[in-house]
């Protein structure tokens, strides 16, 4: 299988819609809500569920060499915050990953801990922000929002929940 190449270099945003446009597009249409399992898999990355301790929401990791990266999800999450994380753990993947050497090991965790919800490190910015434009590519939530929808109808077409949804409408500039 060939794996889409992204270009990260002109912002998480930028590689979130390139992503977008070499997996779901079809015929100039995507469909929302966007499978994020299915980019996951064309992306070579192996999904599991399982529980993990308090206060982690997912990991990426290749434990293994020559074997895939895996997107470790908490299976105790609900399914808005699993979407949101395996999203997050695409973009991380994407954006340090992807041209990862086959043999070598590697991995990252995802906590919800002081750090991660002060905002600040920068590469949890850029995986947000892939995340948000992954779910809610910004083209359609401002068709959307323009057309007169609602947040609470929005989120559910999107599959997220009402607070991305709110978020991704402020952080457009769009209220």
């Amino acid at each position: 299988m060939d794996k889409p190449a992204i270009d990260t270099s002109r912002g998480p945003e930028r590689a979130a819609t390139d992503l977008l446009k070499k997996t779901v597009v079809r015929d100039g249409m995507i469909t929302v809500p966007i499978d994020v399992d299915w980019i996951a898999q064309k992306l070579g990355l192996q999904v599991q569920r399982m529980r993990l301790s308090p206060g982690t929401d997912g990991l990426l990791v290749k434990n293994e060499p020559y074997e895939p990266f895996k997107a470790v999800l908490d299976a105790s999450a609900g399914e808005h915050r699993s979407r949101f994380t395996l999203a997050h753990e695409i973009g991380h993947f994407i954006h340090r990953y992807q041209e990862h050497p086959d043999g070598e090991i590697a991995g990252i965790v995802e906590r919800r801990d002081l750090v991660s919800s002060a905002g600040t490190d920068p590469e949890e910015i850029w995986a947000n922000g892939f995340a948000a434009q992954l779910l809610m590519p910004a083209r359609i939530v401002a068709k959307l929002w323009g057309d007169g929808e609602r947040i609470e109808d929005m989120a559910e077409l999107f599959n997220v929940s009402k607070l991305a949804m709110e978020l991704r409408v402020s952080r457009l500039g769009l209220r």
